[in-house]
């Protein structure tokens, strides 16, 4: 960890000017003018004070999308409608595969944005460079909406260090058409066993369809933990007290099981997310977990995309029986150093603002699958929501978080992807299992 804060001082001396230099440059990083929503009186309005307003400085990677600029632009802008004595200046001068490593450097150089965007599992990176700033202000109503798990997770020696935004889960996707074909009724899977026999029921249907199909392509992020419902399905576990516990019974049981859905054709194999999406969209797989909010990703690569809704179908990921756990994907809102105490008042408004049902609302509505952590937000927000939506409202209550602060989880997915292309590729389960367990657990302890 010294080397890699040590390598990290020495990079931002070498970045802060280049980044200090190109802020001119940052797409959309200035506020829009304040526009009018539905959802905004849900949000006290302050008179406009005489003094200069309080500026903030909010960093997404999301801001930098030129699809998803205008939802998360909606979110400041309501905010600054009801808030006229505050001001959010809105960076999205980074993509989302250059947003980590430069808001490091920014923290470590004293240029970080007052608060910013984050996943779950860059929290412990984030800590190590002494510049968060504990989050203080917030509600007794707001905090206690929270579920005890959420605030736990954001705890540090007793400071909340990071505010819950909002999170997501998959749900298991299915063809109806595909399954119908099969002889195999959604209703009837109740476990996990239910699902594998299913699953080789539709791969008999023909050489190009896949039963149930997993990403293994060792190019994308996330494809190690990917496994993770698997693993929960079998009983197993991939951390308990500070402990790597892959390498056990229930964890040669998963793997096993995936080598038997590589090598009987059930998943194709080398496959991203992307090719698994367009495949899906395709009536080529019966059965894959994914998030809410790529099912229209899915049906552009439907001939038909009538005919892809017609026959699309989704439940909850099932477990060793109907109560399945998919992974929850936790996104934060972590303040830094930059921002003064006398700011923090303000600061405490806008959190408590953007874990509020108006903006979980401005997601649903533009169809982003989010979901927050805050009980009435969630009965606020999706009562009447579609049948697809209750599915991942269902989800959301047994899913289960990312062991992100007890290891980094990025470098701990590198080592699963690994793992399980090595799996998929006929080595033995044994072996590998205990090798990547090897690994994990040094990891764990650095």
């Amino acid at each position: 960890m010294k080397f890699t804060k040590f390598l990290a001082i020495a990079l931002s001396l070498l970045m802060v000017f280049g980044m200090l230099a190109s802020c001119g440059k940052t797409k959309n990083p200035q506020t829009t003018d304040p526009a009018g929503s539905s959802d905004s009186q849900s949000t006290e309005k302050t008179d406009a004070p005489a003094s200069k307003p309080v500026t903030l400085k909010w960093a997404s990677w999301a801001l930098a999308e030129e699809k998803l600029y205008p939802t998360y632009a909606a979110m400041a802008n309501t905010f600054m409608d009801a808030n006229k004595d505050i001001k959010i200046e809105m960076d999205g001068s980074q993509a989302y595969s250059t947003y980590l490593d430069q808001l490091i450097v920014s923290a470590i150089g004293g240029t970080a944005p007052n608060v910013a965007h984050i996943k779950a599992e860059w929290l412990p990176q984030l800590l190590e460079t002494g510049a968060v700033k504990a989050v203080v202000g917030i509600s007794d109503a707001v905090m206690k909406d929270y579920s005890a798990g959420a605030i736990s997770g954001v705890t540090v020696d007793g400071e909340m260090v990071a505010m819950p935004w909002f999170a997501n889960t998959e749900a298991l996707f299915y063809n109806k058409a595909l399954l119908e074909r099969a002889g195999v009724k959604a209703e009837d899977i109740k476990s996990w066993s239910d699902l594998l026999a299913a699953a080789e029921k539709i791969s008999a249907l023909g050489d190009d369809i896949y039963g149930l199909a997993f990403p293994d392509s060792e190019v994308e992020t996330g494809e190690g933990y990917n496994i993770l419902p698997a693993l929960w399905a079998n009983g197993g576990e991939f951390m308990k007290d500070g402990k790597v516990t892959l390498n056990t019974d229930a964890g040669i049981k998963t793997y096993t099981q995936l080598q038997e859905i590589f090598k009987k054709g059930l998943s194709p194999k080398g496959a991203t997310l992307k090719d698994l999406r367009n495949l899906f969209g395709q009536g080529k797989i019966g059965f894959y977990y994914d998030l809410q909010a790529v099912i229209s990703t899915c049906a552009s690569a439907a001939a038909n995309e009538e005919e892809f809704y017609k026959n699309f179908g989704c439940m909850v990921i099932p477990g060793a029986d109907a109560n399945g756990s998919g992974y929850l994907v936790t996104h934060l809102l972590v303040v830094f150093d930059t921002t003064t105490d006398e700011q923090m008042p303000a600061m405490a408004k806008f959190l408590e603002h953007m874990s509020s049902d108006v903006v979980i609302n401005i997601l649903y509505e533009a169809g982003q699958g989010k979901m927050s952590s805050r009980a009435s937000v969630n009965e606020k927000v999706f009562a009447n929501a579609d049948e697809t939506t209750q599915v991942y409202v269902k989800a959301m209550t047994t899913a289960k978080d990312l062991p992100g602060t007890q290891i980094s989880l990025s470098e701990a997915d590198t080592i699963m992807v690994k793992g399980l292309s090595r799996i998929a590729n006929g080595e033995d389960v044994k072996t590998v299992v205990a090798a990547m367990q090897t690994e994990l657990q040094a990891l764990a302890d650095k």
